[in-house]
């Protein structure tokens, strides 16, 4: 292996050199005004040392075993040294053109070369602040959920050992009773647990019975001084670790309301050396722990850990009740909570911003040749832009339908996308002719936006004309529109006006389900229909609903309208938007299509994000 190694590098050493004809290359050098030119026409021996580097993964992939114990590395290197050479003359010819025009720095681009470095220097040491900082954030965010997951699981514990006490208060400290409480398996004991029952007289503790392994509190003779500070509370009242062939835990409880002195202690074993292991399916799985009984980390009160303690590195700690006592908590990750991106930002950010502030001369220059040409690129963006947001219109206007012309009214229609995205929305109207001097309309809105909220929109359109053809009164089709829609299995609801008018008559029936009523303007004066509106469609099934009739003069103007119309981003009431509305149509006296112009100039905002409709319907006579 090492004389192979040796006949690579020798063969390599003899490409580099090259002889002393690679070295007698001809250099004609151009002076122009600012800038420098080198012709050069071939690869000199001084080139090679300097791609000698970026060669070297090369070089440990030929020099490598190979699969094949016999084969002879010298007679490969001999054959790759035609590739190897031309990869010495590409690296080569790539320094000399990056020196072909050498722009000579004037003071202002030096100026902003230096900008660039110092900005550059500044953001990587911000950006390892942010990271530092986050990775702290998360780390602490890590242990108090941990520590929030532990809390949760204590008040589980003190509740079992209520329920095993309040057991022998009941029994009168009957011991048969109790162990066969136990034995079902109400409280846990673990796998080497203790627990047992004992009674505190005139402050002398009496060990009724017990289950499990001998309790280490008696062995070790403490049971006397530990029971002597047990009395009614409503915490544990915890030991401390136990001493013993086996490290444990002791608790006890005693009712916070009892007189009979019955009391529950229980044991836990400590993991072996302390030591758990946490699954790798675990959230907390990256998290590097240790837990300690008391208020302060110290090394004798570990109660277990998932490796060596004390913990290195960063660390957070928190502390939760325990009883009388705390467990104390202290965590530290075992990789970059903010992520490999974050933690490599700073030096991403110091390689890119370097590499701009040296390019910073050629992108001014580049800039400015193609600023004509960014202009025009500009400008198309912004008609596409313009275009794209007209699209939820066109489509809308699509789907919608064609006003019919019914005699001895007029009708005007208006619908306008929201801003927010070019999705289809989910408002609609429509007026169907009954015949007999007669016609329905419907104003609705589908919850949400998109290709769900059209279709759902679409469907009830058709529905609504169908159940129209079978002759159904509007509330009627109301209720037979509940039974197809379900928020619970379509996630969606929609709020519908319905209306009949008997035109000759003048007079008109509504019915709202979680709609607003419609406006009726009156000689100038505009006020809302007063009804009761039903609960919106798919949320609840539809039955007897409230219809309200009224007349309406000639020349009275109906409005039916969309909460786009009064509705505003910030969070204004509906009462305001209503009034402003009221308001807008007051007094208004020019053509439909006029007044209709009006009140979309007067109450749509630029920048409204819900769709909007407007229905009006004007009597000539």
């Amino acid at each position: 292996m090492k004389q192979s190694r040796k006949k690579a590098r020798a063969t390599l050493a003899d490409l580099g050199s090259g002889g002393s004809s690679r070295d007698a290359c001809r250099h004609t050098v151009h002076h122009l005004p600012g800038w420098t030119t080198r012709d050069s026409r071939c690869v000199t021996g001084q080139d090679i040392p300097r791609a000698h580097g970026s060669l070297r993964s090369v070089i440990a992939l030929i020099t490598d075993p190979m699969p094949t114990a016999t084969r002879d590395k010298t007679l490969a290197l001999k054959a790759a040294r035609p590739a190897l050479s031309s990869l010495f003359r590409i690296v080569a010819m790539c320094q000399t053109h990056t020196q072909m025009f050498a722009l000579r720095l004037r003071p202002l681009s030096a100026g902003v070369v230096g900008i660039g470095v110092a900005l550059t220097l500044g953001l990587a040491w911000v950006t390892d602040t942010v990271n530092t900082h986050n990775n702290d954030r998360l780390l602490a965010q890590q242990v108090q959920q941990t520590a929030a997951a532990i809390s949760s699981a204590l008040p589980v514990v003190q509740s079992q050992l209520v329920d095993a006490v309040q057991i022998g208060i009941d029994t009168n400290g009957n011991a048969q009773t109790f162990q066969r409480f136990v034995a079902a398996g109400t409280v846990s004991t673990g796998n080497s647990g203790s627990i047992s029952l004992w009674r505190l007289t005139n402050g002398h503790a009496q060990e009724i019975t017990s289950i499990g392994p001998p309790l280490a509190l008696v062995n070790e003779h403490l049971d006397g001084a530990f029971f002597a500070t047990v009395h009614p509370s409503a915490s544990l009242f915890v030991t401390g670790i136990l001493p013993g062939t086996s490290l444990r835990l002791g608790y006890a409880e005693m009712p916070v309301d009892d007189t009979s002195g019955y009391m529950v202690y229980r044991e836990t074993s400590l993991p072996a050396n302390r030591q758990v292991a946490v699954p790798a399916s675990s959230p907390f799985a990256q998290l590097k722990f240790a837990l300690y009984l008391g208020s302060k980390p110290d090394a004798a009160d570990l109660l277990e850990a998932t490796g060596s303690t004390p913990i290195r590195g960063r660390t957070s700690s928190t502390s939760l009740p325990f009883g009388d006592t705390f467990i104390t908590m202290v965590g530290a990750s075992s990789r970059q909570l903010s992520g490999n991106l974050s933690a490599a930002l700073e030096w991403i950010v110091l390689g890119v911003g370097l590499a701009l502030a040296f390019g910073s001369g050629a992108a001014v220059e580049y800039a400015l040749r193609r600023r004509l040409f960014a202009e025009s690129l500009a400008r198309d963006n912004g008609r596409l832009y313009r275009e794209q947001q007209n699209i939820a219109g066109y489509l809308q206007h699509a789907l919608l339908p064609r006003v019919p012309e019914i005699e001895g009214v007029e009708i005007a229609t208006r619908y306008l996308a929201g801003v927010v995205d070019i999705e289809v929305g989910g408002d609609w109207y429509d007026v169907i002719s009954t015949g007999n001097d007669r016609c329905v309309f419907f104003v609705g809105d589908v919850s949400g936006r998109g290709l769900q909220a059209a279709t759902t929109m679409a469907s009830l359109r058709y529905a609504i004309r169908a159940y129209i053809a079978q002759d159904d009164d509007v509330a009627t089709v109301l209720v037979k529109l509940s039974a197809l829609l379900d928020i619970e299995t379509d996630q969606q609801f929609a709020t519908v006006l319905a209306g009949e008018i008997d035109v000759g008559r003048h007079r008109v029936t509504v019915v709202s389900a979680g709609h607003f009523m419609p406006l009726v303007v009156r000689d100038g004066v505009a006020e809302f229909i007063v009804g009761l509106a039903a609960p919106p469609v798919g949320v609840e099934p539809l039955a007897n609903l409230t219809t309200v009739t009224f007349d309406v003069p000639p020349h009275a103007t109906l409005i039916a309208f969309t909460d786009g119309l009064i509705e505003r981003k910030d969070d204004e009431s509906i009462d305001v938007g209503l009034e402003r509305l009221r308001a807008a149509a007051t007094g208004q006296t020019e053509s439909l299509g006029e007044f209709v112009d009006g009140l979309v100039h007067a109450l749509i905002v630029a920048d409204a994000p819900d769709d909007t409709v407007i229905l009006a319907i004007r009597w000539r006579q």
